[in-house]
């Protein structure tokens, strides 16, 4: 505001009340305390030198850092017009002069605790943005693993199954030399034949036996 009264007045009714004031009388200058110091609610008069309110909360609004600052016009200005045009421009609020100095203490004091609950709202949604990002590459991270171990468990069950075909080989050779002399020894031999009956009976069963220690070892490496 350039009125030095209407300063003295407005800062002495909200400083009365416990709020942090700055003041400037001229739109540059209010413009280059938002550039040094973070404010939490502007009090705007339309008229003023050089630069209007409404130039003013333009530029404001024009900065990102400054978009959830709410700006409350407060002018002598009535016409419906410009009241419009103020919150067209993105102001929160208007206030005629003279002013209620209890419905202006209540308007800033709504507009400071909107601004306060829109704040946390924001950080309670990056907050749960953060959470998803991180919930999603943890799944990311545990379905490359489960990948992994598919992968893992597709090979082992190639191996199991070559490992079954094998056996299956390998056991049908010394079976074949205990049945066969099995069948033999059930019709009539001479003791000669019988004598070659048994060693072929012992190197199938030797034959079985080193098998079954191999395949033993190999299922247990594979383990």
């Amino acid at each position: 505001d350039d009125n030095p009264h209407n300063l003295q007045v407005l800062g002495k009714l909200l400083q009365e009340n416990r709020y942090e004031i700055e003041f400037a009388t001229n739109g540059k200058a209010a413009l280059e305390w938002l550039k040094a110091k973070q404010f939490d609610l502007i009090l705007l008069d339309i008229n003023m030198p050089e630069m209007t309110g409404f130039e003013v909360c333009t530029k404001i609004r024009s900065n990102p850092d400054l978009n959830n600052v709410p700006v409350i016009f407060l002018s002598a200005e009535t016409e419906r017009e410009s009241i419009l045009k103020g919150f067209e421009l993105g102001a929160q609020d208007y206030l005629t002069k003279p002013f209620d100095s209890r419905e202006l203490l209540v308007r800033v004091r709504t507009h400071l605790v909107l601004k306060d609950s829109l704040e946390k709202l924001e950080k309670l949604n990056k907050s749960l943005e953060e959470k998803v990002l991180e919930r999603t590459q943890q799944l990311k991270e545990t379905n490359e693993k489960l990948e992994a171990l598919n992968l893992k468990l597709i090979d082992l069950d190639k191996v199991k199954a070559e490992f079954l075909s094998l056996i299956s080989h390998e056991i049908r050779t010394p079976l074949n030399g205990i049945i066969g002399p099995l069948e033999l020894l059930k019709e009539p031999v001479s003791a000669g034949e019988i004598s070659d009956l048994v060693e072929v009976l012992d190197i199938s069963d030797k034959r079985l036996e080193k098998f079954a220690l191999n395949a033993l070892l190999i299922t247990r490496l594979k383990t």
